[in-house]
């Protein structure tokens, strides 16, 4: 800190005590700080949400840390109050001082060495925003001029309706599309002052002393370097030596240089290639404060911002050391499928990279950086992790698979039974899992592809004995159970249900094939079921034929009188006429004869015609031989069809 006098430098400050404060919280809670300037004290207001309370010792003891590791030339006073939002005083304060720290420097000590990303690496960093999705630590936007990547040169507070500060704005002006307020600064320390009882002393600075007095500090240590160096033969030459005679540049440019590293840095969004310019600009900046002389009248104040600007410088060097490393973990696993020592390199420079980000301390003005690739970085760093178990389980699966393919395949040669197929195919199912679920991504994604293909035939080899076998067993099943039906139909006198469940039965055990496990055990029953449906199926044919001869015979023997009695047995049809019918058959005919009617001659011999064929057709429907036999009991017509 450059003892807070200029309003850039208290912008600057703000977004580093703002930062500390998250960084020790956690950005659990939101602070927002502003600072300000008055009569050699340094005024810093932070502000936090009303409903949150706060560890008030904690957060005064991370803002004067960090003021401390700040560096001032001289003791600077330092007055620090905590308010809530939506009140306009502070609840607590504490007052301290903070003194410069003394370090020894050798002068025209070498500036540290380059350590740099090279110009192909670090334009791809951007990459990376692609590779490694990232959290970054962001400045508060009404703290930084994001038009720009420097700071304000005028304190501000985006207009809003949760403002840092209700102070009766000087003026205002717009910034993009921003509303800005100038403070001031008298009011705001006024009004500070008068929360807690303080006395008004002498009117207020202005954050930037007058010209005059600027000048007044400047040409003192120039004259009396002057006199000094007058006194010596060597006054040409030393003259021409950086701050000697004139307004020392190089610390105005190596301060410069400085706050513009730091300001690129303290964006959220700067690039690899702005973190290399800014490396380059501090570098720059150690080289400038390295050169100027023992004797010149700067030389205190640069040996001071050389200890910072060196210790900055370093951390960078690590910062960039880290994304160098995170470049080439990235670059090394970019295109898949990636080899699993690949993944275990990646890792263990994810792994180099966060330790060395972890080395950059909080209080440095690097931190914000640091932390926020760290971020990014610890993110990449378990993607990786889980790329490496998922290459590793892939080939655990491979390697599984390949065991499993040398199992089913002995299986499968011994196989006979349908437990012994279904065992063969479970472990087929089981490499055939494991090979699909190897993902796409890893390198044995192809030796799997290739196995599936391979052994995709003897899968359905096994996969259809399976079917065959299980519908060979329910086939033989369901002959068993059928011919068991069968014959208890059979024997119920059902010929025509039993005719047709041994018909079933046959079709079910022809059915199975003869590389079936079951066909020995079929095979025998073959041949009985057929014998056995052949049989009931004559024995229903003749029992029909009866059925049917009966009915015919009841037709041909009714009338008045009746004709005949029958019975047909499953060997013959035995007819005999009846003695009334036969008695007025014989007397129509002498009465015919006797009277000589012709035509009652001619209708006796045609109805005992017709009655005759009548016999011989139920003979020949039936299949059985016809005996006729007259009311006396002598057979009067044997028919054989």
């Amino acid at each position: 800190m450059h003892s807070a006098t200029r309003l850039d430098d208290l912008k600057i400050l703000e977004c580093f005590l703002q930062n500390s404060l998250h960084a020790h919280l956690g950005r659990i809670i939101p602070f927002r700080v502003q600072c300000l300037y008055k009569d050699d004290t340094l005024w810093v207001l932070a502000q936090h949400p009303a409903d949150v309370v706060i560890d008030i010792p904690d957060t005064f003891s991370v803002l004067e840390h960090a003021l401390q590791a700040e560096e001032p030339k001289t003791p600077l006073a330092v007055k620090l109050y905590l308010r809530a939002e939506g009140n306009q005083r502070p609840y607590s304060q504490q007052s301290f001082t903070v003194y410069p720290l003394v370090k020894k420097t050798v002068p025209g000590e070498a500036a540290p060495e380059m350590t740099g990303m090279s110009e192909d690496r670090i334009a791809l960093e951007r990459d990376l925003n692609d590779i490694i999705p990232g959290h970054p630590l962001h400045v508060p936007a009404n703290h930084m001029d994001n038009s720009n990547n420097n700071p304000s040169t005028v304190p501000e507070i985006v207009s809003s309706g949760s403002e840092l500060a209700s102070i009766p704005s000087e003026g205002e002006l717009r910034r993009g599309n921003r509303l800005v307020k100038k403070i001031d600064t008298d009011v705001f320390v006024e009004k500070i002052e008068h929360s807690f009882g303080a006395t008004k002393d002498s009117p207020y600075q202005s954050a930037y002393p007058p010209a005059s007095r600027r000048r007044r500090k400047m040409i003192v240590p120039i004259l009396g370097g002057l006199g000094l160096l007058a006194i010596g033969s060597g006054v040409g030459y030393m003259g021409t030596r950086p701050c000697v005679l004139s307004v020392c540049t190089e610390l105005n440019t190596a301060t410069q240089l400085t706050r513009s590293s730091l300001a690129t840095l303290n964006n959220p969004s700067v690039t690899g290639q702005e973190v290399l310019t800014a490396q380059k600009q501090i570098h720059q900046s150690v080289k400038y404060l390295n050169s100027i002389p023992l004797w010149s009248g700067s030389h205190g104040a640069a040996q001071k911002s050389l200890a910072v600007t060196t210790a900055q410088s370093a951390d960078l060097d690590t910062t960039v050391t880290a994304m160098n490393q995170a470049f080439k973990a990235a670059t090394i696993v970019k295109t898949p499928p990636i080899p699993l020592v690949k993944w275990q390199e990646s890792k263990q420079l994810w792994t180099n990279s966060i330790e060395n980000l972890g080395k950059v301390p909080t209080t440095s003005q690097i931190y914000p950086l640091a932390r926020q690739k760290l971020t990014n970085y610890q993110g990449r760093l378990a993607d990786i992790d889980r790329r490496i178990q998922v290459e590793t389980t892939a080939e655990q699966k491979l390697k599984s698979a390949v065991d499993g393919i040398k199992a089913a395949t002995k299986s499968q040669a011994a196989a006979r039974s349908l437990a012994q197929w279904r065992g063969v195919k479970t472990e087929w199912d089981r490499v055939n899992s494991q090979l699909i679920s190897i993902p796409a991504t890893t390198t044995v994604y192809t030796q799997a592809q290739a196995l599936l293909s391979s052994y995709q035939p003897q899968i359905s080899i096994v996969q259809d004995k399976v079917l065959e076998e299980d519908k060979a067993i329910q086939n033989y099943q369901t002959a068993l159970k059928l011919a068991q039906a069968a014959k208890l139909a059979q024997k119920n006198n059902q010929l025509a249900q039993s005719v047709s469940q041994w018909n079933q039965s046959v079709v079910a055990i022809q059915s199975i094939p003869q590389n079936s496990s079951i066909y020995a055990q079929a095979k025998p029953l073959v041949l009985e079921y057929t014998k056995s449906f052949q049989q009931v199926e004559a024995q229903l044919k003749t029992t029909q034929k009866i059925v049917l001869a009966n009915k015919d015979l009841q037709r041909t023997c009714a009338g008045t009188p009746q004709i005949c009695t029958y019975m047909v047995t499953g060997k013959s049809i035995l007819v005999r006429l009846m003695p009334l019918y036969t008695q007025t058959l014989k007397q129509t005919a002498m009465v015919a004869s006797t009277q000589g009617d012709s035509v009652a001659r001619v209708g006796i011999v045609n109805h005992v015609n017709t009655l005759g064929n009548a016999l011989q057709t139920i003979s020949e429907n039936a299949k059985l031989p016809l005996e006729v036999y007259g009311a006396d009991g002598k057979q009067i017509q044997n028919y054989r069809p």
